[in-house]
C-alpha cells in the first residue's frame, strides 16, 4: 500500500468536520449535550447509541463497538482501504494525497491502469453516441425506449462501433497498450490472432459505476438480433459482477438519506426508474444477488423492495434474492408489476405515480413466498400440499431475528393455508433446531470464540476508567508523575494507553491512532463519554489519591492482622483508615476471596 505522509493525514483530520461528514450517511444524527447521537448505520438498534464527538473528531456506538476518525467512518461506511478513504476525504477538503504509482503494489498498479483506461473507453464510447453518424440506430432506438438526454448524460451511455478496432486504436494512440486493455475487460484475444480486437462491437454500452464513482466496467446491448442480447465485460482487476450493483452509485444519496433502496433486474429498468425520480433503483449486472451485494447493501439501508420482471423465472429470483438478503438483516418485501410489464415498461406507460403504488402494494417475504406457491398450486390444497408449502416458508421465517416479526408471519401463514397457528409454532421449533450449514457453524464458533475471549479479559476498574478518561481529555496531566503515573494503574490496557499519552505529543482524539486497535477500543468510549471538563484536574487528583490510599492500605493490612508493624507503620494503618473512613472507601478494602 502506498505510504502517505503524516502532513497530509494530519492536514485532512484538521479540514474534515467529522460531525457535517456523518451527517450525510446518517441525517438522523441529532444533538445530545456534547455529542452528536442516532442510531447506529452498523448495526441494526431501536435505541440511539451512536455517538459523534465534534471536538475529539471521533465516532463511537457503545452498541456495537465501531468507532474511530473520519477515515475509519468512510472506510467502514463504504468499504474502502484506508489509502482509498484518505483519497475520498482528501478529495472533500482540497487536499491532494493521490499516491504515486512507483508507491504501490504490482495489483494496485494494475487496477489504477485499468481505471484509466476504463474512464478513457467511457468518454470515448460517450462522444461516439452523441456525435458519430454510425450510432444514429442506436440513438433511435434509446428514443424509442423513451430514454432522456439528461439520463444518457447521467450514466455515461455510450456506443462501440462493429469493426472491432475503434477504441483498442485510439486508446493505443493515448498510451494504453494492448495488453491493459484486455485485462481491463475492454479487449480481447481471438484464438489464431496477434492482436486483441475491442471486446464489444456494434453495442450501447452502460458504463458500470463502483462506489467510489469509479468506472469500473462496462455492460451492452446488442442491436437487431444479434445475440447475447445483453453482455458484460469479464471480471478483471477493476471489477467484480458479485460486487457492484449498477445504479447505486447515482443513487447513493438518496438511499442513504432514505436508508430504502429498491432492486429492479436490469439496466433498462434503473434508467426508467431514476428518469422519473425513482433514485432508489439499482440492479445486479445479470447475476444473482450475492452474498457481497447484501453486505453492500447493508451498509447504506435497512429497507430493501426487490422487484422483478413478472414471469416464473423473475419470480423465482426475486424470491431467492430476498432469502438471502433476509439472512443479512435486512427488512426485506417483494413487489410485482401489472400486465406482465418490466418496470421500464410500466413507468414509461403509466408514470411514476403508477409504479409507486406498486411498491406501497409490495409485500413480506413469507407472504409473496405462500401466495407463489398458492399460485402455482394445481391441484387441490389438500394436507399434503399444506405441509409441503409451510416447510417452504417457515425455513424463510426461521431466518428473521425478531420474534414479534415471526409472530406476526405464522399468524398470516395460518390464516392463508387454514392450518392451526400453534401446530406452525411447534413446526418452527423443529426447523430451528435442526443442524446448522457449515457456514452457520463456523458463524456460531466465531462468535463464542469471541465471546469467550471478552470474559477472560478482566474489565477495568470504574476508578482507573475514570482516571484515564481525565487523561485522555487533557493529556498535559499525564507528564506530571505528582498528578497521576503509570503505578497508579493496575489494569495492564490502562497502563499501555497511559503510556502513550504520557510519552506522545498527540492530544487524546489523535493518540488513539497510536494505540493498538484493541486499546483504541477501550480509550475511544471514554473520550466520548459526556463528562464536563472543568474538573478533570480535581477529579483526577482526587481519585489518584483513592487509589493510592487503597494500595498502602493492602500493603500493610497482612502485616498488620501478623502483628508486624512497627509503631511508625501502626500509626500510618490508623491514619489510613481514618482517611478512607472520611472518604468512604473502607468497602474498597474488604479481604480478596480465595
Amino acid at each position: 500500500m502506498a505510504r502517505i505522509a503524516e502532513q497530509s493525514l494530519e492536514e485532512i483530520r484538521q479540514r474534515v468536520d467529522i460531525a457535517e461528514l456523518v451527517k450525510e450517511y446518517v441525517p438522523s444524527l441529532k444533538r445530545s449535550g456534547r455529542n452528536l447521537k442516532a442510531c447506529c448505520p452498523f448495526h441494526r438498534e431501536k435505541t440511539p447509541s451512536f455517538m459523534v464527538n465534534p471536538e475529539r473528531q471521533i465516532f463511537h456506538c457503545f452498541g456495537c463497538q465501531e468507532g474511530g476518525d473520519a477515515f475509519s467512518f468512510v472506510m467502514k461506511m463504504e468499504g474502502l482501504s484506508f489509502s482509498e478513504a484518505v483519497e475520498k476525504l482528501g478529495k472533500r477538503v482540497g487536499v491532494s494525497v493521490a499516491p504515486a504509482a512507483e508507491s504501490l503494489g504490482p495489483r494496485e498498479r494494475e487496477a489504477l491502469a485499468a481505471r484509466e483506461a476504463l474512464s478513457f473507453a467511457r468518454d470515448f464510447y460517450r462522444q461516439i453516441l452523441e456525435k458519430g453518424p454510425e450510432a444514429e440506430a442506436a440513438r433511435k432506438y434509446l428514443e424509442s425506449r423513451g430514454v432522456s438526454a439528461a439520463i444518457r448524460e447521467e450514466f455515461g451511455l455510450g456506443f462501440a462501433l462493429p469493426d472491432g478496432s475503434s477504441l483498442l486504436d485510439a486508446a493505443q494512440k493515448k498510451g494504453f497498450s494492448g495488453e491493459l486493455l484486455v485485462k481491463a475487460g475492454l479487449a480481447s484475444m481471438m484464438e489464431g490472432r496477434s492482436r486483441p480486437r475491442d471486446f464489444f462491437r456494434g453495442r450501447i454500452v452502460y458504463p458500470i459505476r463502483g462506489i467510489r464513482g469509479d468506472v469500473v466496467g462496462f455492460g451492452a446491448r446488442a442491436m437487431g438480433d444479434a445475440m447475447p442480447k445483453y453482455l458484460n465485460g469479464p471480471d478483471t482487476v477493476a471489477f467484480s459482477k458479485s460486487r457492484v450493483l449498477y445504479g447505486l452509485f447515482e443513487g447513493l444519496p438518496e438511499v442513504r438519506k432514505a436508508r430504502k433502496a429498491l432492486l429492479l433486474e436490469g439496466y433498462m429498468d434503473v434508467l426508467a426508474a431514476h428518469q422519473f425520480g425513482i433514485k432508489l433503483a439499482c440492479a445486479p449486472l445479470g447475476t444473482a444477488v450475492t452474498p457481497e451485494h447484501a453486505a453492500l447493501l447493508k451498509r447504506y439501508a435497512d429497507e430493501l423492495v426487490i422487484v422483478f420482471d413478472p414471469d416464473n423465472a423473475g419470480a423465482s429470483a426475486a424470491l431467492r434474492g430476498a432469502e438471502l438478503l433476509l439472512e443479512h438483516g435486512l427488512a426485506v418485501r417483494v413487489a410485482t408489476v401489472p400486465e406482465e410489464l418490466d418496470p421500464d415498461e410500466y413507468l414509461h406507460k403509466h408514470g411514476a405515480k403508477a409504479f409507486v403504488e406498486c411498491l406501497r402494494a409490495s409485500k413480506d417475504l413469507p407472504d409473496f413466498q405462500t401466495d407463489l406457491a398458492l399460485s402455482r398450486q394445481t391441484g387441490p390444497l389438500n394436507p399434503q400440499a399444506k405441509a409441503r408449502i409451510s416447510d417452504a416458508v417457515l425455513e424463510t421465517i426461521r431466518k428473521a431475528s425478531d420474534e414479534v416479526l415471526q409472530g406476526e408471519w405464522l399468524r398470516r401463514l395460518a390464516a392463508k393455508l387454514d392450518v392451526r397457528e400453534d401446530s406452525l409454532h411447534s413446526k418452527l421449533k423443529r426447523v430451528s433446531s435442526m443442524p446448522a450449514t457449515p457456514a452457520a457453524k463456523y458463524a456460531a464458533r466465531a462468535a463464542r470464540e469471541e465471546i469467550g475471549k471478552r470474559a477472560e479479559a478482566s474489565p477495568m476498574p470504574p476508578a482507573e476508567e475514570a482516571m484515564l478518561a481525565a487523561v485522555l481529555r487533557k493529556p498535559a496531566l499525564a507528564k506530571d508523575a505528582a498528578i497521576v503515573d503509570e503505578g497508579d494503574f493496575t489494569h495492564e490496557a490502562a497502563r499501555r494507553i497511559f503510556a502513550k499519552l504520557r510519552d506522545g505529543q498527540a492530544d487524546g482524539a489523535s493518540a488513539l491512532s497510536a494505540l493498538e486497535p484493541a486499546d483504541a477500543a477501550l480509550a475511544r468510549p471514554l473520550l466520548v463519554r459526556e463528562l464536563g471538563d472543568e474538573n478533570v484536574e480535581s477529579d483526577l487528583k482526587k481519585l489518584v489519591e483513592e487509589g493510592r490510599l487503597v494500595r498502602r492500605y493492602r500493603e500493610l493490612y497482612p502485616r498488620y492482622l501478623a502483628g508486624g508493624l512497627n509503631a511508625e507503620e501502626t500509626d500510618e494503618h490508623r491514619k489510613l483508615l481514618k482517611r478512607m473512613s472520611d472518604l468512604r472507601l473502607l468497602n474498597r478494602i474488604k479481604p480478596e476471596r480465595k
